[in-house]
């Protein structure tokens, strides 16, 4: 039940409690002021009575006495009983007249003859002591609650000299009165009850009204509508309860947009790191992940908060680096190696608190929650390998040539004037341990700049026709190709237009070619082709490739190794490619030149059956370049 009638109801009933309180004690009050005013007016009635008694006519009755009484009982008094009986109907009362022995002479409402002696009665003994008495009790003979008056008789001739006169009414004869006394506070409620209801309903609702705009506002801010307000305008309690509420409301929606910066910065944080950052808690259960983690686990985090962290992420050991950290009792960092063979470091922050709540010390703190920080390092591990093998091969590779021109120009030195032929033929060896060791700086120079320079954007790139590159580019290495028995093909569009940085792609094209003449047999066949293709991307749009093959029958190159064969100074037959004069150096510039383009590398080869080299270049030119270069 709602306020706005509770209270009412209850205000009725209070009310209705507090008329019947006031008829109570009104009842209560004016019974006894009754009975006293009762007990005067049957003093007052007893008195005329005794008076009467003193008259003439009835002292004569008292002479005429009838049958003598038995046992000590006083002789009957017609006459007198008759008088006594006219007398109580008159008065509406009954009369007893008592001798001074306590017998009854006459009654108005019973037998003298049938009642017992008196003298024991309360107002009777103490009116046969010489005073007035007023007693309320039970009357045995009329078996109902009495009000009695008794007066004592002065002496005389008269039978009742000495007596008593008592008068008696029913003590219920003053419920009529009262019952008056008891209808009027409930007359007077029942009238006033409505308007009381009224009065209580319109104060009530002036009350619940402000209460359910209060309690409307807070539901609404309960349920995250932190702009509403109570527009509550009063000068009582409800209106500084709402001018409170609306003053929290406004600290609510500040911090909560505060909260929602700053959580908003938070996530650009998380989702900016290159780290891998996770959140569980002391369940194992996964609260927080940010795309980087994602992305170096290799697994999709976004539908996994809330469930357990290990089968989220299986390859991930959550649980025992979270063991680890919290026996520890700070951070803890392991290497993890994946079946990928990728190289991790996962750091657990054990994120502890008190037994109260707040965090506390290491040596206090219970287990809680449990952050992870994980960064890839196989990238990082790899650069490093490279870089060791790098200078390795490069102190290798510049080695063997200054060893042999210093073993030479040695040689020159000392057979020069003895033996000039010879000294010739050392001289055209030193030549070429120069030349060799200049290619290698050459092919060095190239893959630093390649690596270091970025490529400026698409449209500041000029149009290069690949076609014409490939042409000249076979024509330039026609005599190595002629040197060793090979038979060139060339496959060639007219024109094949394409935004980049020609030198570069000269030195792909070289670089393919030169590889292909190195590592095939003499007298064996290389193909060069080049082609426009059109794919289509999984959004549907055409993306348009030049796409340029190097194909040989050469000595192919083993499966195992068609993955490193891009790699600075990676041979597969070392001897065979120092022996034909190769610096190690030309696939991976290859590779970094198609790259740079957003283009890709690709080898198909079989041992002892030959090798292709794929190159796809991404190739789109303005058609007013391409009719101008066509003319």
């Amino acid at each position: 039940m709602r306020i706005r009638w509770k209270l009412p109801l209850a205000f009725a009933v209070g009310t209705l409690v507090f008329a019947g309180v006031v008829a109570l004690a009104s009842a209560l009050i004016l019974r006894g002021v009754f009975l006293d005013r009762l007990e005067d007016e049957m003093s007052r009635q007893a008195r005329q009575f005794a008076a009467a008694l003193a008259e003439p006519s009835v002292l004569e009755m008292g002479s005429h006495s009838g049958s003598p009484g038995e046992q000590g009982r006083p002789p009957s008094y017609p006459a007198l009983q008759r008088f006594t009986q006219s007398l109580g109907q008159a008065a509406g009362a009954r009369f007893t007249l008592i001798d001074s022995r306590g017998w009854v002479l006459a009654d108005s409402e019973a037998d003298p003859a049938t009642l017992e002696n008196h003298s024991n009665r309360p107002e009777v003994k103490q009116a046969l002591a010489g005073f007035e008495a007023r007693e309320r009790r039970y009357s045995a003979t009329l078996r109902q609650k009495e009000v009695y008056v008794a007066l004592p008789l002065p002496p005389s001739a008269a039978p009742w000299s000495q007596g008593v006169i008592r008068i008696a009414q029913p003590a219920d004869r003053i419920d009529s009165m009262l019952s008056a006394a008891w209808r009027i506070p409930l007359i007077v409620w029942a009238a006033l009850l409505l308007p009381m209801l009224a009065a209580a309903y319109l104060i009530t609702r002036s009350i619940t009204r402000p209460l359910e705009q209060i309690r409307q506002m807070t539901q609404r801010v309960a349920a995250g509508d932190l702009a509403h307000r109570a527009s509550l305008h009063r000068n009582d309690e409800l209106g500084d309860l709402a001018d409170s509420l609306n003053r929290m409301a406004v600290q609510l929606e500040a911090r909560e947009q505060e909260l929602q910066t700053e959580t908003q910065r938070s996530r650009q944080i998380l989702s900016a790191m290159n780290e891998g950052v996770l959140l569980m808690d002391e369940q194992g259960c996964l609260l927080r992940a940010n795309p980087a983690a994602e992305r170096i686990l290799g697994v999709s985090l976004k539908d996994a908060v809330g469930t357990p962290l290990v089968l989220a992420a299986r390859a991930f050991p959550a649980r025992a680096l979270a063991e680890k950290a919290w026996q520890a009792g700070r951070p803890v960092t392991e290497l993890l190696e994946t079946p990928d063979d990728r190289a991790l470091v996962a750091e657990a922050i054990p994120l502890g608190r008190q037994p109260g709540g707040a965090a506390g010390p290491r040596g206090t703190m219970e287990p809680g929650q449990t952050l992870f920080v994980i960064r890839d390092e196989t990238a990082r591990r790899h650069t490093e390998r490279m870089r060791r093998d790098f200078v390795s091969n490069v102190s290798h590779e510049l080695k063997t040539p200054l060893a042999g021109i210093s073993l030479l120009s040695q040689t020159l030195a000392g057979i020069i004037r003895e033996d000039p032929e010879q000294a010739a033929e050392f001289a055209l060896r030193l030549n070429a341990e120069v030349e060799r060791l200049g290619h290698l700086v050459n092919d060095l120079l190239t893959l630093s700049r390649l690596e270091e320079a970025a490529l400026p954007p698409p449209d500041s790139l000029g149009v290069v026709d690949l076609a014409r590159v490939a042409e000249e580019t076979c024509e330039e290495l026609r005599p190595l190709v002629a040197a060793k028995g090979h038979e060139l093909t060339l496959e060639l569009p007219e024109s094949l237009l394409l935004r980049g940085d020609e030198p570069g792609l000269r030195t792909l094209t070289r670089n393919l070619l030169d590889n292909a003449i190195r590592y095939t047999e003499p007298g064996g066949h290389i193909a060069l082709r080049l082609r426009q293709e059109e794919t289509r991307t999984e959004t549907g749009e055409t993306e348009r490739w030049a796409v340029l093959e190097v194909t040989d029958d050469g000595i192919g190159i083993p499966l195992a190794e068609q993955k490193r064969i891009f790699e600075r100074f990676y041979r597969v037959d070392k001897a065979r490619s120092r022996e034909t004069g190769g610096t190690g150096l030309g696939l991976s510039i290859v590779r970094h030149v198609a790259e740079r383009h957003g283009g890709r590398v690709e080898v198909k080869s079989t041992v002892g059956v030959g090798s292709t080299f794929t190159v796809w270049l991404p190739s789109s030119a303005p058609e007013p370049v391409h009719q101008s270069s066509a003319e």
